[in-house]
């Protein structure tokens, strides 16, 4: 009961480091022992735990598939981030109990790969998507196109823009590093917005948002790189 309490309270809390990521691997790994201690007497419900128990186990270990279809997971990065629209800004956040801006670009692309990776039956997405929660990342760290990140170009604003270079799910850093956006396509942006203190979806050119006059530079992760056409 106590590992549950103290689990919920780390998942309720937007804010998370590798401290809160730790103890929340091994809460909820006591938890699922003690559950199959609790039904160790009933043998179809202890085979089932543990059967499952290997069977995840056995899939993180399994190769990923060779080739990804990278339009495929564009879309499921956008519809990742699209699903935290509305959220409430918090600074440091990464949950849909608060999330800031680079909080939201790393959720979007783990809830996508993830889901992606079961749905495929693809361990290496759903190992990238482990990799990506426990790896925290800023928007300096995504803006600096090393690691997950590669740097395409900049651009004076995204109001002057030329939307046909890029991608959706192409990410927009401030120069200073201090805010990205995400691209959804048709020249549609979401952010988690300081100012508004909340995550919100504005289409460009935009002469309301100082986000959409400032000198960005164009960044991609990694893994959604199509590569040289």
């Amino acid at each position: 009961i106590g590992a549950v309490v103290l689990f919920v309270a780390i998942w309720m809390y937007p804010v998370s480091d590798g401290r809160t990521r730790l103890a929340g691997i091994l809460l909820f790994s006591a938890i699922w022992l003690s559950l199959i201690a609790l039904v160790w007497s009933h043998g179809i419900l202890r085979f089932a735990l543990l059967a499952f128990s290997v069977l995840c186990g056995v899939f993180l270990l399994l190769p990923g598939h060779s080739r990804h279809d990278t339009a495929l997971l564009r879309g499921d990065f956008v519809a990742g981030m699209r699903r935290y629209t509305g959220v409430s800004y918090y600074w440091g956040g990464e949950s849909p109990k608060g999330i800031d801006c680079s909080g939201l670009m790393q959720r979007g692309l783990i809830d996508g790969m993830f889901l992606r990776g079961i749905l495929s039956g693809d361990p290496a997405l759903v190992r990238y998507a482990i990799w990506l929660w426990w790896h925290r990342c800023n928007a300096a760290d995504l803006g600096s196109g090393r690691g997950a990140t590669l740097r395409c170009f900049s651009t004076p604003s995204l109001n002057r823009l030329d939307h046909a270079r890029i991608l959706p799910g192409d990410l927009a850093v401030t120069v200073s590093g201090m805010h990205v956006m995400g691209y959804l396509g048709g020249n549609l942006w979401i952010e988690a917005d300081p100012t508004l203190g909340r995550v919100i979806i504005e289409r460009a050119p935009s002469q309301n948002n100082v986000w959409f006059t400032t000198p960005m530079n164009i960044v991609r992760w990694r893994i959604l790189d199509p590569g040289p056409k």
